[in-house]
């Protein structure tokens, strides 16, 4: 098992220039959509979207990077007649205006806001509040505390998708990042991701700390995993 270490990412440089930042963004992107991130957030949502018929499912997606995911819950729930409310958060002005503008582009009706998840008090008044590939970024009480204000600002559920650390996810995610982009950032970003992310116990276990009881983690082969919390649970 490869020990946790957490070293600081290209990406989250703020001096990064916009072009770098937006090519960087693109190859997330596309491994986002080679590993199904989307398809496994919403065969969690998908159960609450179809309950929610009177009124559209809120969404709250924290860090949410270029917008990806959002955009492309909000174009699958569509496929299957329902209606979701989404918001997407970033801490980054680069990270919100690609994201509008690639919504606007894909013709998806999503928010995007500027906020701080861990200085900012995050928005109540959603059903469902998750996050993507952010959780490797932070250590644990870090995670804690991020859990924590996710757990309070959900009415319904909270879903964490992440990468998980094992020598054959870093293999993988190292080729990946090689035959899906050439951005450097990515090449360099995907591997170091891997090595700052949590095993599913552990992230299990800051899941318990942070007061979500009845939480799991779910396996995603090969290199994936999500963490669920239902407040019903």
């Amino acid at each position: 098992m490869l020990t946790r270490k957490r070293v600081a990412e290209l990406m989250d440089d703020p001096a990064l220039d916009y072009t770098s930042h937006i090519e960087a963004l693109r190859g997330l992107e596309r491994l986002n959509l080679m590993s199904t991130s989307a398809a496994l957030l919403w065969s969690q949502i998908k159960p609450l979207a179809k309950q929610s018929l009177a009124k559209p499912l809120r969404i709250l997606d924290i860090a949410t990077g270029g917008g990806d995911i959002p955009v492309s819950l909000y174009k699958t729930a569509e496929l299957d007649h329902v209606k979701l409310e989404i918001v997407g958060a970033d801490i980054s002005p680069s990270s919100i205006k690609y994201s509008s503008e690639y919504a606007q582009e894909k013709q998806a009706t999503v928010e995007f806001i500027q906020l701080d998840a861990l200085k900012d008090e995050l928005p109540g008044g959603f059903d469902v509040v998750m996050t993507s590939l952010f959780t490797h970024h932070l250590d644990p009480p870090e995670v804690i505390a991020l859990l924590t204000k996710m757990a309070n600002s959900a009415t319904q559920m909270v879903l964490v998708n992440d990468l998980v650390r094992s020598e054959i996810s870093f293999a993988l995610v190292w080729l990946g990042t090689r035959l899906l982009s050439r951005s450097p950032i990515v090449q360099y970003d995907g591997p170091v991701s891997v090595q700052g992310s949590f095993t599913g116990k552990e992230l299990q276990s800051m899941g318990l700390k942070a007061g979500l009881t009845g939480c799991y983690v779910k396996s995603c082969p090969p290199c994936r995993q999500l963490l669920i919390w239902r407040r019903n649970d």
